[in-house]
């Protein structure tokens, strides 16, 4: 299946300005099921309890996945899902 996207920002565009995605290219970790999205769902959600915002990065030199954790301009980087899980025990919210 394909989905097409219009250039933002634009007006009765032309098919030349679409953008076409297939949806069986999105990585296995934004999968619904997977239980690593759940697992980073949960963790999203009590970050931002906190007042803090959680992304997932994919790096695109090796495809690897990071994670950020972000307030205030200031910003802590993790490799693994587990230690994001650790840093949101650590600034009190249990999991």
């Amino acid at each position: 299946m394909i989905n097409n996207e219009k250039a933002a920002g634009m007006l009765d565009t032309s098919t030349t300005a679409s953008k076409s995605q297939c949806t069986a290219s999105v990585p296995a970790a934004e999968n619904s099921s997977n239980p690593d999205s759940k697992k980073f769902t949960a963790l999203q959600a009590g970050f931002a309890l906190l007042g803090r915002e959680l992304t997932r990065c994919h790096r695109a030199h090796d495809g690897r996945i990071s994670y950020v954790v972000s307030r205030w301009g200031e910003s802590r980087y993790f490799t693994h899902l587990h230690d994001v899980g650790a840093h949101l025990v650590q600034i009190g919210r249990r999991t």
